[in-house]
């Protein structure tokens, strides 16, 4: 339970006898759903559950550095490549939500973003690597779910050698 400054207030007051009596509000903690998610840390060693479209260029990572557990699912290609990676999480009670990714990767592609979409409202949010095993987290917030569906992925427009890796989806709901 997380409460708020009226919590010293009230113990204070109490100690210096003063007769009155306030609640702490309460804040309730996030839900995770992010096991309604299929493999969403690539642990499985396979894109499976993901489904990729656009160029080949995408396998699973098994070497530190390349991802955070066992798995990430990696990129590169030594031509100009796009692709994006997908999947449609359902059985999501409706409510608002929060989609993250963990990336790292060399950098300069033309475009790289985190997205979740539902019920045609689409949020996303630019990605940017900045170096190998230089991990960072991106979010998108706000996600209104409303009849059990959200569709979250990525999506990489990349130079040629252009490389990185995602890993750790969540979905978290507000």
């Amino acid at each position: 339970m997380k409460t708020n400054r009226m919590a010293a207030v009230v113990c204070s007051a109490l100690m210096a006898g003063t007769a009155f009596v306030a609640l702490p509000s309460v804040t309730q903690a996030a839900e995770d759903h992010t096991d309604l998610i299929l493999n969403p840390d690539f642990e499985e060693g396979k894109t499976v559950g993901w489904d990729i479209t656009g160029d080949r260029c995408v396998d699973i990572a098994t070497k530190p550095g390349d991802m955070q557990g066992k798995g990430a699912m990696h990129f590169w290609k030594d031509k100009d490549f796009k692709f994006t990676a997908s999947q449609v999480v359902e059985d999501v009670p409706d409510g608002t939500y929060t989609v993250t990714v963990m990336t790292q990767g060399g950098g300069g592609e033309k475009a790289m973003q985190l997205f979740a979409e539902c019920n045609g409202q689409k949020k996303t949010v630019d990605i940017k690597n900045t170096g190998w095993n230089k991990w960072q987290t991106w979010t998108v917030s706000g996600v209104e779910v409303k009849g059990g569906k959200v569709t979250l992925g990525v999506m990489v427009d990349g130079n040629a050698g252009n490389w990185g890796s995602f890993d750790n989806f969540t979905l978290t709901k507000e």
